[in-house]
């Protein structure tokens, strides 16, 4: 067992949670991380520097949608305000027009999305735009498109009608593209395909979005579990709601950093997989979530974690058979 090193021991009464309510059974829940810091200073230095376009690209599973729920949650005060919307790319049999302009309206919370044809829809969004354009003072409007891979080349051409209706009208639209490394293979067929207009207003920057490579980049996720209260402004964080006694005498997730990461490398090895390490958040969520609930209060009780319990828990995260599929087809 790891020791753990005593602390002052904290008030309040354990809160009780109807059965699969609490955020690590649901997994309903944002952790800061190393990468979410270096998107967000790639998005406050483009917002700030008005750029009009910026692929933000990865592997799957990395965590990109959810670094773009918390960005959306402190951008808008950051930049006072400004309209920034959250649209998701969706996968037609035949695209078209009318569903383009439909779809846009609902993830901008439209309260008509279905009425009309898509003249009418297109008509409609550009007037909410302009309107919330104009009640920010800012005169622009940001969105975030996620799952932008899916994107054809007719969605494009749509989307740089509504970037030129607000550009006559004097306001400014900056798009982030966010979705898999083929996004970058697609700005290269546009620029062999002499498709500058496209390049030139949705896909001027580029930014690489990764997973975890490092214990540091660890140390600061398993820091978020020690910290993350639920209750908010509470003394119960996830970890010591699920370790209430070891937490006292000082349990904390991140003091395990280099016996976790160890972990992931030791099964990396058993299965073969020799490229570089960049475990997708999503197994490491898991893993967390995984110790928590098993050996935590909830499950068996336990007061410490040995390098048992954290194979098992990255065992059951998926992220060998996930690793494998991939290295190996």
């Amino acid at each position: 067992m790891h020791p753990i090193v005593k602390s002052e021991a904290l008030p309040e009464t354990r809160p009780l949670f109807p059965k699969g309510t609490h955020p690590i059974e649901t997994g309903r829940y944002l952790i800061g991380t190393n990468e979410i810091d270096h998107l967000y200073k790639k998005v406050v230095q483009c917002l700030t520097n008005r750029s009009t376009g910026v692929i933000i690209h990865g592997r799957p599973r990395l965590g990109k949608t959810r670094a773009l729920e918390y960005l959306m949650r402190i951008l808008p005060e950051e930049f006072d305000n400004i309209p920034i919307y959250f649209l998701l790319s969706r996968e037609y049999k035949n695209a078209n027009e009318n569903i383009f302009f439909q779809d846009i309206l609902l993830d901008i919370g439209h309260a008509v999305p279905f009425s009309g044809k898509a003249d009418k829809k297109r008509q409609r969004l550009l007037w909410f735009l302009i309107e919330r354009a104009n009640q920010s003072g800012k005169r622009r409007i940001v969105f975030f498109i996620d799952d932008a891979q899916r994107l054809v080349d007719m969605q494009y051409g749509w989307l740089m009608d509504i970037y030129n209706d607000l550009d006559r009208v004097g306001i400014s639209l900056t798009v982030f593209l966010v979705g898999q490394d083929e996004l970058v293979n697609r700005r290269s067929s546009f620029g062999a395909e002499g498709k500058q207009q496209i390049i030139g207003r949705f896909m001027v920057h580029q930014h690489q979005f990764s997973g975890v490579k490092t214990k540091g980049d660890l140390e600061e996720i398993l820091e978020g579990y020690d910290k993350y209260s639920y209750p908010q402004d509470t003394t119960w964080t996830m970890t010591r709601y699920y370790f209430p006694t070891a937490y006292l005498n000082g349990f904390r997730l991140k003091n395990f950093t280099d016996s976790i990461f160890e972990a992931f490398i030791q099964l990396r090895k058993a299965a073969g997989i020799r490229s570089k390490i960049e475990i997708p958040m999503q197994y490491i969520t898991l893993t967390i979530e995984y110790l928590l609930r098993e050996f935590g209060v909830e499950g068996e009780n336990l007061e410490g974690l040995s390098d048992e319990h954290f194979e098992e828990a990255v065992e059951n995260s998926g992220y060998i058979e996930a690793e494998t599929n991939v290295i190996f087809g």
